[in-house]
């Protein structure tokens, strides 16, 4: 079984690790540009991109996909796998392979189709996510599923805890269902078009923090969001960051946003219906730091307000 493997973010190098060290053969992968990132732009590889060099696997990292069109035809592969690649591929490629160009996708599609499908899930405030392998087609996300597997949220998950899990359990799918496959054991399904939902990029915006809101919901946008942009408030005019929080008890007849308490368990404030426990900060400009020791360097007292 001879396999190309697409894909770029932390998500894609973690399957595709794990599909390495299962013995599977990766003739050839192919990830998004280098490009310049960070404070000092300085030119960066993709995490799979990285970890290809690390394991000796070619890989190419085209700008335009039709520039190598060549090179992935004369691989003659049996299978494309592709795992957040972050590109559209074009059908005269996927047409590629001996068998089938399959997708690893982090949610139970049709839910959850695009990009943020992982923090989406976090942000509705899900019980459950999952993964799906499906046959690619031009279409995003939306081809016939191959196999699924139902994964389980739990309320201390952040989109770390989660990302990781769910590629794990995508691997060990994948796996199962290459072999399936092979053995001629499973059956395409089509995608029920009346369900698919779409799960679109973020922007910094969506991330400033509602104090009207419930805390659940504030809890589920700082869970969501601390991969980028991170969930945020300000304080006398200068952005916190919230990395990490917990619903704390009633908020009695304060206001949303007024702090109610302070102590070494973090900073309690009011929203809608109960205190959001902040736990950790990153001040603007500084290092991520407890929300206890980030209360007395502001000598912040109860009564005060965010935003």
């Amino acid at each position: 079984m001879k396999i190309i493997y697409f894909g770029s973010s932390e998500f894609s190098r973690l399957v595709l690790e794990s599909v390495v060290n299962r013995g599977l053969s990766v003739s050839l992968a192919v990830s998004r540009e280098d490009k310049p990132a960070g404070r000092g732009l300085k030119v960066k590889s993709t995490e799979v991109s990285r970890f290809c060099r690390n394991r000796n696997i070619p890989v190419l990292k085209p700008s335009d996909l039709s520039d190598v069109f060549d090179r992935i035809s004369g691989e003659e592969s049996d299978f494309f796998v592709v795992a957040d690649y972050g590109k559209i591929i074009p059908g005269a490629i996927l047409a590629l392979p001996k068998k089938f160009p399959l997708g690893v996708h982090p949610s139970l599609l049709p839910s959850y189709r695009g990009s943020s499908p992982i923090e989406r899930a976090l942000l509705n405030g899900d019980k459950f996510s999952g993964v799906t392998i499906f046959k690619m087609n031009e279409r995003v996300d939306a081809g016939d599923i191959a196999s699924q597997k139902k994964v389980a949220i739990s309320a201390g998950d952040d989109f770390f805890s989660l990302r990781d899990r769910l590629a794990r359990e995508g691997a060990d799918l994948l796996c199962s269902s290459l072999k399936d496959i092979e053995g001629g054991k499973i059956v395409f399904v089509p995608q029920n078009e009346n369900k698919a939902s779409y799960a679109f990029k973020f922007k910094k915006s969506d991330a400033k923090i509602n104090w009207k809101n419930k805390a659940e919901d504030i809890n589920n946008l700082i869970r969501a969001t601390i991969k980028w942009p991170g969930a945020y408030t300000f304080y006398k005019s200068k952005r916190i960051k919230v990395i990490k929080a917990s619903i704390g008890g009633a908020k009695g007849e304060n206001h949303p946003s007024v702090i109610v308490k302070l102590d070494k368990n973090g900073i309690g404030v009011a929203t809608s219906d109960k205190l959001l426990q902040i736990e950790l900060v990153k001040p603007e400009g500084k290092k991520e730091m407890d929300a206890w020791s980030f209360a007395c360097g502001r000598n912040i007292e109860a009564g005060d307000s965010f935003d």
